[in-house]
Parts: structure tokens; sequence; C-alpha cells
């Protein structure tokens, strides 16, 4: 959902470390330091069960956030104060009430602090019940009723894009299907790989891509894990340059543990839950998908739990990486 006031507000995975990071820095700027809500509360078990809006910046930086939670209740709503008055929040609210309009909710409720209930009143809550503490804040409940389809004049919630089937048999294949996949990713991507050479993300396309994720703001993040950088270091590629200049941002693990050595496949994930992946790490034959959440989320265990247990290669120090 882009918007002409300089950011644009998007639905997020709870269960994606990149949405999770961006939504709770908001929440602990706005709830915890300037509200001062106890750390302890502000998270709860509603989190992992709810559907998240995240409002950012052009460049990526979170500004504001939000959610709904299965019984309809929205919370959580903030935006950080330097952004206050743009419309940040009213956006917000409105990807969530489309939310709740795709999940044929006929109410929603909110416990809406006393300072915010104008804002409510304005956008169709009406008060329903007493006014009462929560985090030493005075609270009320409010309610909306909500009609069948969405508001004149609104965009309707945003669909899961259609997925792409990428495949590829050969070098020139498979660096196409990477750029495609690079080029779809918002702020981070993680490479599983036998040996880091000079056959894909060596590639100028593909560098510009890696470089965008880099700077892309709060949040960004390219892992690699990678078991033989002989001939990186030896010849020397474009990516550890740029992970010289990036250092905070790019990262590389070698795997040490025997089963994880053992692994012969590749894989590359990018944070739209999109992957590709090589049965066998020394073949060029790849499939992939820009958009395939349940495999996504099966190579990105497998990827953390090989990370967890990795270790910083030691040559890379003296490069500064």
């Amino acid at each position: 959902m882009p918007i002409d006031g300089g950011f644009q507000v998007e639905i997020c995975d709870w269960a994606n470390a990149v949405d999770r990071e961006g939504l709770l820095d908001v929440r602990e700027d706005v709830f915890v330091l300037e509200q001062h809500v106890p750390r302890e509360m502000e998270i709860d078990d509603d989190d992992p069960r709810s559907v998240h809006v995240l409002a950012r910046a052009q460049d990526g930086t979170p500004i504001g956030s939000g959610r709904l939670t299965p019984d309809g209740r929205i919370g959580r709503v903030a935006v950080l104060r330097t952004w206050r008055g743009r419309g940040v929040g009213a956006m917000l609210l409105q990807a969530l009430l489309d939310q709740a309009r795709t999940r044929q909710l006929v109410t929603v409720s909110i416990h809406a602090q006393r300072d915010a209930v104008p804002f409510w009143l304005r956008h169709g809550f009406a008060s329903v019940g007493e006014e009462f503490e929560e985090a030493g804040i005075p609270h009320i409940t409010m309610q909306r009723p909500l009609e069948g389809a969405p508001e004149p004049g609104r965009p309707a919630a945003p669909m899961p894009p259609d997925p792409v089937t990428l495949r590829a048999t050969t070098r020139e294949e498979l660096i196409d299907i990477t750029l495609h996949l690079l080029a779809g990713a918002r702020h981070s991507m993680c490479v599983m790989v036998r040996e880091l050479h000079p056959l894909l993300l060596n590639d100028t396309a593909c560098l510009v891509e890696l470089r965008r994720l880099a700077i892309s703001g709060r949040g960004a993040s390219i892992r690699i894990l990678v078991q033989d950088l002989t001939r990186a270091l030896q010849e020397g590629t474009r990516l550890l340059e740029l992970a010289q200049r990036l250092s905070s941002v790019i990262e590389m693990r070698r795997p040490v543990e025997p089963a994880d050595l053992a692994y012969g496949s590749a894989f590359m994930c990018v944070d739209s839950c999109g992957y590709l992946f090589r049965p066998q790490e020394s073949e060029m034959v790849t499939v992939g998908s820009t958009y395939a959440p349940g495999r996504h989320a099966e190579l990105m265990r497998l990827f953390e739990e090989v990370w967890a247990r990795s270790e910083p290669w030691p040559e890379l120090r003296a490069l500064g990486i």
C-alpha cells in the first residue's frame, strides 16, 4: 500500500524476524520508552496469532505499527512521534479494517487510550463501557461495525502475490532467476552454499540488488553460510569487497558440525517468502518460487539451525568483515 506522504503500509508476518523487529522497534519507542509501559506487558500471547501491519518510511525505516487479533480487537497502534499528524495512523487503521473485512468480521473493537479517543471517534468508533486502567494508562473500550466491502475510495486489503515458478539448468538461467528473486526482496536474504565463487553473486546486476538490500534501512541483513572460501580469498570477489564496505550488514559463517558439512545442496531465501534450491550444489539445476511460504519456512528453519551452530570465518577478520 504505497502512500504519497513518504511512507507505505504493509502486512507483516510475526514469524519473520525482520518484520517482527520492525514492529517491536516502533512499539518499544512509543509504548515502553515514551509511555513507560512495562516491557514485559508489551509483548503477549496474541502477537503470534494476530495480523500485523507496519508503516515504513521511504528508506525502509519502521515508523508505525498495529495489529488485529483473531477475535477482532485492534491494538498496538503506534506511530513514532516525528511522524504523527501525517496520516500514518489513519492508513494503519485502514489496513487493519480491510484485514478484518477479509475475515468477515462484523465488528472490531479497541482499548483506546483516553488521549486518543478523538482519533477513534473520527474513524467511526463509539465508546461502549466505563473507563479503566491498563498498564497505568486510562483506557476505554470502543467498537465499530464493519460493512461488507472496503470503504469507498479505499483499496482492498493486499492479496498474496501470484507466485512465479523459477527454474534453471544453465549458468545464465541461474543468474537470471537469482536476479529475479533478489529484485523481490525487501530487506534481507540468506544463502547456504558449499563454495563462494564468482558464479552468481559476483554478477553485476545481482550485486546491485545486494547493495540495495544492504542499505534498505533498519532490519537490513545479508547472511551467508559457506563451507569453502579458498578461491574467493585467493582470487578475490566483488561480494567480499561489498562485505568489507558493509560489514555490519553482511555476515558470513562456516558450518563446523559433520552433518552440516555433509549437506550437498544449496539454497537462497529472501524475506518476500521466495526461494531457490539446488539439489546438487555443484550443478546448475535449480527450482524455486517468488512466493512459497511453506517451502520458504522449511528452508529458513534449516538455515537458522545451522547458523546457530556455525562460527565466523577467522580469515575474514583481517579483511574487516
